[in-house]
């Protein structure tokens, strides 16, 4: 528990030093207050583009059109430079000969993957926590109404989409020779998850719907339970991975 302690603060202290911290910070933070205020604003933006002969009409925003533009931040901004900033998590640090001296004076290749697991995980629920609330507070500010659905329900999915896509970055970043291997691993996840989604018999079974489905949760046509299958893959592809990633760090020459 002291290495697994020690270890601990030497990521947090690495990506304080870096700038990874906060570079995340601020951006889930901007993704929490911007998207209630786009969504309010959208309709001055859309009546200051008409111009003469052309009439759009823009519907008055809603508390649904708020979580709309949030997980589209979320996912265009927060999950993706997230998954950027920390693909390098084990591969570089192969690459740079830093763990060396650490395992040769006895600290075990798992304690250094749990660690980065938990250092991972812990920054994903936070940052991504701190937005969701954040949202929420705003969007009660901005719209006084009660459209929105299942907000625990679509907050729990997008959240576990995270753990997975983590989950697949450290089994990538534990084989990969660099951190554009990993990207395009976790590229291909995305792109497959993707075509998935395009049959319907495949939805309910497609992890990446735990991302796709969030805005049919708030506008109430759809239910987390009806997604089960999809959220055990999920869960079970995440443990499955980080096995994996185990087995694959452990036998990696330094």
């Amino acid at each position: 528990m002291t290495q697994l302690t020690v270890f601990l603060r030497k990521e947090v202290l690495g990506g304080w030093r870096n700038k990874k911290i906060i570079i995340c910070g601020v951006i889930f933070l901007m993704v929490g207050m911007l998207s209630p205020f786009l969504a309010k604003i959208m309709p001055d933006i859309f009546s200051s583009m008409v111009t003469d002969g052309i009439q759009i009409t823009v519907s008055t925003p809603t508390s649904v059109d708020s979580w709309m533009q949030f997980y589209g931040n979320i996912g265009s901004l927060g999950l993706l430079v997230f998954v950027i900033l920390f693909a390098d998590t084990i591969c570089a640090e192969i690459e740079q000969g830093t763990l060396i001296n650490l395992i040769t004076k006895g600290l075990p290749r798992q304690t250094i993957l749990l660690a980065k697991t938990l250092y991972l995980y812990f920054l994903w629920t936070l940052f991504y926590a701190a937005a969701f609330l954040i949202c929420l507070l705003y969007t009660r500010i901005y719209f006084n109404d009660s459209l929105t659905h299942h907000l625990i329900s679509a907050g729990f999915s997008y959240w576990l989409f995270g753990l997975l896509s983590i989950s697949l970055l450290l089994l990538s970043s534990a084989f990969a020779k660099n951190v554009y291997q990993v990207l395009l691993f976790l590229a291909a996840f995305y792109g497959i998850g993707v075509l998935g989604s395009l049959f319907e018999s495949l939805q309910k079974i497609n992890p990446y719907s735990l991302s796709s489905q969030t805005i049919a949760y708030i506008q109430g046509n759809s239910e987390l339970m009806d997604f089960l299958p999809a959220v055990l893959i999920a869960v079970v592809g995440s443990f499955l991975s980080l096995i994996i990633s185990r087995s694959i760090f452990q036998k990696r020459k330094l």
